[in-house]
């Protein structure tokens, strides 16, 4: 993974077998776009729907009006748009589209860039992978990365093996992220790595370690982490050490924003524990 200035730039390392070409983030509006449950939530909460006309045209546009037929509140049609989005992700707008993309289209043409219903949405787009530019989105991880699936997939596990606490810290991460608030995400981001590589050591009897480092140590010593991948060497320079450490730094860094750095350590630790997660599962099954 490559760090360049205030973007982010994600290299996929595979054997010669399954080589691709690193692809260049460029300002390109994408074919589809996938985007989690709470961001989709969130799109709709910034469309910030005054008034049922609002909501009636909206639906016409976009050929929804059954979607609201039974709903008589204005929070109740939002909450059916949202239901047939999430529902529907794969469904195509009117004009041959995303229909997700779409909307989000509409919300950009017709709602001014600001407000804090607005920022949510935003942060939470760029948390699924996605940068809004003035009229559209732009992906702003390579293809090859499919986020959305790769966070499916994790806290499918994490239900599934009883990562109670660890899934805790994941949705109050999301949340703070959501809020653009910074440090408080990355601290749960941490707490949420901790906690995930101690309920392994429970989950697999590594050891009788106290302390998080020390059972990593005992995670690599009963073969969890390779050696020969460099996972775990126990002298800081191991990736899980480094992994570690780059979650730990504080405060604002010369061209660097934290918004910025918080989404790229929440797509890290995404990244790094859907692969040991998956490790576990299969060790588990």
């Amino acid at each position: 993974m490559l760090y360049v200035g205030a973007k982010c730039l994600y290299c996929i390392w595979l054997p010669p077998e399954k080589s691709t070409v690193v692809q260049t983030i460029i300002n390109v509006r994408p074919q589809n776009i996938m985007l989690s449950r709470k961001t989709i939530l969130t799109l709709v909460n910034a469309l910030d729907f005054q008034t049922h006309d609002e909501v009636g045209r909206f639906c016409i546009e976009f050929d929804l009006e059954h979607v609201i037929s039974n709903a008589t509140y204005i929070k109740q049609k939002e909450t059916a748009i949202s239901k047939h989005l999430i529902a529907n992700k794969d469904a195509k707008g009117p004009m041959g589209s995303s229909l997700v993309l779409e909307v989000i289209e509409y919300l950009l043409k017709t709602k001014p860039h600001s407000g804090d219903r607005y920022y949510e949405f935003s942060h939470h787009l760029e948390k699924d992978g996605y940068l809004l530019t003035e009229n559209s989105v732009r992906a702003s991880l390579p293809t090859q990365i499919p986020l959305i699936e790769i966070e499916d997939r994790l806290l499918e596990v994490l239900k599934k093996r009883g990562f109670d606490v660890a899934l805790g810290h994941y949705e109050q991460a999301v949340a703070a992220h959501g809020r653009g608030e910074w440090a408080a995400a990355n601290a749960q981001l941490r707490s949420l790595v901790e906690e995930f590589f101690d309920k392994i050591h429970f989950l697999i009897n590594a050891g009788t370690a106290q302390q998080s480092h020390a059972r990593k140590t005992e995670l690599a010593n009963v073969g969890f982490f390779h050696k020969e991948y460099n996972e775990f060497l126990n002298n800081g320079m191991g990736f899980v050490e480094g992994f570690w450490k780059r979650l730990q730094p504080q405060g604002s860094h010369p061209g660097l924003s934290e918004s910025v750095d918080s989404t790229f350590r929440l797509h890290l630790v995404l990244l790094v524990l859907h692969y040991f997660a998956e490790r576990l599962d299969d060790e588990l099954a």
